[in-house]
């Protein structure tokens, strides 16, 4: 029973991200290698780098201030799950994944919802805060001064600030068929305690079952989802910036690999 209930749960094919979403309709994309989509990313990180900076003017809009760390970082986590793959840890990459496509969706998000949505952010950023507060007093003898500090922060709430407060309910926003939540969620299963990650170092071939010292997890997927991450943070980070400078770019990259160039507009 324990042997049939390992296979059962096999993680190694759930769920399709051998398949990309908004390519013509979710379009296997057998015919472009794992090292064609790395080729690209590192190709779309130089570019991003070698980029000229923005108008000062702009560096005041809470969009673009917002938009240009998360923009940075998913450029950074796509750079470092390579390395971490280079290296022989693929199983632990796909912790960098999640946290890289959850960035780039709440960055799509942000680009269509503007300034509001920027409010929303800070909003939710002040909460967030403000509940640390209060649990840092329980747990410990901090400076009253600070904490009061803290507390007496207003709080607001926006309709953006709940939609940011709940990662799904932005998914639902640009997909409301659900491909990008069910991304995100196998992804999770690989950042938090879950059959995902306990049984990546289980050998479900062997009767009876072994344990293994390295995991089974494939670097398939890595190079398939830093392109799509890097590729619609870059455009969703371009849409904020006066002139859209790469908008091109990104747009003959992402035909080279049969990606869709920007995700859709908010339903």
């Amino acid at each position: 029973m324990q042997a049939f209930w390992l296979r059962r749960y096999n993680f190694t094919a759930v769920p399709r991200l051998d398949m990309v979403p908004f390519s013509k309709g979710v379009q296997p994309v057998s015919n472009v290698s794992p090292q064609q989509y790395r080729e690209v990313t590192v190709k779309m990180i130089n570019h991003y780098r070698a980029a000229g900076p923005i108008e000062t003017k702009q560096r005041t809009y809470r969009p673009v201030l917002i938009g240009h760390g998360w923009c940075a970082e998913v450029h950074r986590l796509a750079e470092s799950a390579f390395r971490l793959v280079d290296t022989g840890f693929a199983h632990e990459a796909h912790i960098l994944l999640r946290t890289m496509f959850e960035t780039t969706i709440s960055l799509h998000w942000l680009s269509q919802k503007g300034d509001a949505g920027a409010l929303g952010v800070f909003a939710e950023g002040d909460r967030l805060n403000r509940a640390s507060a209060v649990d840092l007093e329980t747990a410990f003898s901090l400076p009253q001064e600070l904490i009061d500090t803290i507390k007496n922060q207003p709080v607001s709430r926006t309709d953006e600030s709940e939609i940011f407060r709940r990662f799904q309910a932005q998914c639902d926003e640009i997909d409301p068929k659900k491909q990008l939540y069910s991304v995100y969620r196998h992804l999770c299963g690989y950042a938090h305690p879950s059959t995902v990650g306990a049984f990546a170092f289980v050998e479900p071939s062997t009767e009876p079952v072994s344990l293994r010292s390295t995991p089974r997890t494939s670097d398939s997927i890595v190079a398939v989802t830093a392109a799509m991450c890097v590729l619609w943070a870059g455009r969703a980070f371009d849409e904020m910036v006066n002139g859209k400078p790469r908008k091109q770019f990104l747009r003959a990259v992402a035909r080279d690999v049969a990606l869709t160039p920007i995700l859709p507009a908010l339903r």
